[in-house]
């Protein structure tokens, strides 16, 4: 019996969660493969029965191409210690039961840092969580985040204008672009929909206004300027959201929503962009459609991009996650 062991190469740096096995046992006269094992620092950790076709190798060991030499297994190997060496044997074991086993291999490789079962969704990488999860429990808004963009940060301060200016913003969750703001020396008011959000933004001093989501509990032309981060595409009817912003902040409006235009982008990846296409929302905007949107209620609208994608194009070109459009009445800015 002859063991080939192809995948992953030694020193490789691999991720344990997600481990592909590959290579191809060569069977002798009345031979027969009973499994074929995957051992970490000695420690059985997988195993594989199933062996399939090669062609490639039963051509160059001149067998019949239907045979069946070749195993693939994607093994799960949660390590003690992330970003180590480790040692990865594979044996196999024959039907007539013997031990030793009849071919065995081993190489040395390394973990990478990260166990991306830390991040958001990291469930799905626990392979003790076998029940089936269902679209509520993949496509949700999930919390509001207590941090916010630098880049988009520095957007609102370049258009907000000079302060003082008297600020809503609209949708503002735990308020972290309002802390800034204040700093600045803005007269920053949040308004927000969420109970618990609205007792974080008690809690920590935060000037604001529970909202049912339909109208602003402010007089017309309250505000110098709005700000609406990631809330435009969560709302039933758009027109009647930017209507009441008007109408209480008639001057300015700062916005950013998901950036729809990455779609199509990303098509060559089979790749979805991450938070676009949750649940919830329900409007996708490209520069084109915000824009004529925006100008519905406020003659002048720029809209640009930002927050560059981790992912190029394949030809190398950058991508943008979200828009932010600036919109204003000259006669009221």
């Amino acid at each position: 019996m002859r063991l080939q062991w192809d995948l992953p190469a030694a020193g490789e740096r691999c991720d344990p969660l997600c481990l592909k096995l590959e290579g191809w046992v060569a069977l002798g006269p009345g031979e027969e493969v009973a499994a074929v094992e995957f051992l970490v620092d000695g420690v059985l950790r997988g195993q594989t029965a199933c062996l399939a076709p090669r062609p490639d190798v039963a051509a160059a060991l001149q067998l019949p191409l239907e045979r069946c030499l070749g195993f693939l297994h994607f093994g799960h190997f949660p390590p003690e210690r992330w970003g180590a060496p480790a040692r990865l044997e594979v044996r196999v074991r024959g039907r007539d039961g013997g031990s030793p086993p009849a071919a065995q291999a081993g190489r040395e490789l390394s973990w990478i840092e990260r166990d991306y079962r830390g991040n958001h969704y990291g469930v799905l990488l626990d392979a003790a969580t076998t029940r089936v999860f269902h679209r509520e429990n993949i496509y949700g808004s999930g919390p509001s985040q207590p941090g916010g963009s630098e880049e988009l940060l520095g957007l609102v301060r370049g258009h907000a204008g000079a302060p003082p200016r008297r600020i809503i913003d609209v949708g503002c969750g735990l308020g972290w672009y309002g802390r800034h703001l204040r700093q600045d020396g803005h007269d920053w008011t949040g308004a927000e929909m969420k109970p618990a959000d609205c007792a974080e933004l008690a809690r920590l001093g935060l000037p604001h206004r529970q909202v049912d989501g339909r109208s602003l509990p402010f007089p017309d032309a309250s505000f110098d300027a709005a700000m609406a981060i990631e809330v435009l595409e969560h709302t039933e009817d758009p027109r009647a959201f930017l209507a009441e912003i008007r109408r209480v902040a008639p001057g300015r409006l700062l916005i950013s929503v998901p950036n729809a235009e990455l779609i199509p982008y990303l098509q060559h990846y089979q790749a979805a962009p991450w938070h676009l296409l949750e649940g919830d929302h329900k409007n996708f905007f490209t520069r084109w459609s915000l824009g004529a949107q925006l100008r519905e209620f406020y003659p002048r609208v720029e809209v640009m991009c930002h927050r560059q994608y981790p992912l190029a194009t394949p030809e190398g070109t950058p991508v943008y996650y979200q828009l932010f459009a600036v919109a204003w009445d000259p006669a009221r800015a």
